[in-house]
């Protein structure tokens, strides 16, 4: 059962994006509503992670991008497709995770609260008995599943998530899935960038469906998913004046 929508609902406003003199995206204008999952979908290389960026606030856009909070302002999680660790840096996950509870140095040592919400991290996501793991150490689908704990200790109501499910085995997949959908149902706002349509025709509470721009938005069910069923191609970026 679905809890009232605690996270913001966004507008895209003429939103558009180019990078060095080429149009990435379209102007694009929607509203995705508060507490649910959204879903930006479209062929490889047609700006759906660009897109997510836009309204991350990490890539320069044009357009407005508005975030209405029904309480007060959080920052927001976000889940990078397929993070990367330095293979040589003497970091474990406990250390990774205690650097987002905590503002003290590690060398200072850690209180028993942050251990067992450390214990507690890892435990929702998989990780139990990995404490000690160096992150070079981790495979992709830990790396994964790591970042998901981190996004999980900053308590927040509005997550950005560009293809959640790399590196992830079956098992992962699953687990995932299941907290993605706890999230949604406690009311948060989802907005994740994803290629599985099984998982879109299941999930989705709204569907945006992007290629160089918004081809069209709306529940699983008004979006033509069958556009994955031909051999689409990404619109080929256009030269700005």
């Amino acid at each position: 059962m679905k809890s009232k929508a605690i996270g913001p609902s966004v507008t895209l406003d003429k939103v558009s994006l180019s990078i060095d003199g080429n149009r990435i995206l379209k102007p694009i204008s929607a509203h995705l509503e508060s507490g649910q999952m959204h879903l930006l979908i479209g062929p490889n290389g047609a700006g759906k992670t660009s897109l997510l960026k836009s309204m991350l606030g990490l890539t320069p856009h044009r357009g407005e991008i508005f975030r209405h909070w029904p309480d007060k302002k959080m920052l927001p999680a976000y889940i990078p497709q397929q993070p990367r660790f330095d293979q040589v840096l003497p970091v474990t996950v406990a250390d990774f995770l205690c650097a987002g509870l905590t503002n003290k140095p590690i060398f200072f040592g850690r209180k028993k609260w942050v251990e067992d919400r450390v214990t507690e991290l890892l435990g929702q996501v998989g990780l139990q008995g990995k404490e000690r793991l160096s992150l070079g150490k981790l495979s992709g689908g830990e790396r994964q599943r790591l970042m998901f704990a981190q996004a999980l200790s900053r308590k927040t109501d509005l997550w950005f998530l560009d293809e959640p499910m790399t590196g992830l085995d079956a098992d992962g997949q699953q687990l995932i899935t299941e907290l993605m959908i706890s999230l949604r149902n406690a009311g948060k706002t989802l907005i994740v960038v994803h290629h599985d349509m099984s998982f879109v025709e299941q999930y989705a509470d709204n569907v945006l469906l992007i290629n160089g721009g918004l081809i069209s938005d709306g529940s699983a069910n008004e979006v033509d998913l069958s556009f994955f069923n031909t051999s689409h191609k990404p619109v080929p970026v256009e030269a700005v004046a």
